[in-house]
């Protein structure tokens, strides 16, 4: 029952959502698993992370 729920969300936001909407709500989630965990490393990945991105759609 899950695996099918997971699937149905994923062929979901594929079909009706743009990259730029899926990738906001990755990085969303990703600031709020660094800001759990707390850890430097996730600090630092994310930053790396999260600069990159915001690079690149600021060429866009």
């Amino acid at each position: 029952m899950k695996k099918k729920l997971m699937e149905y969300i994923e062929k979901f936001m594929c079909k009706y959502l743009g990259t730029e909407v899926l990738e906001n709500v990755v990085l969303s989630l990703l600031k709020d698993l660094v800001k759990k965990t707390g850890s430097k490393i996730d600090d630092e990945i994310f930053n790396i992370v999260f600069n990159r991105v915001s690079k690149e759609s600021d060429v866009k």
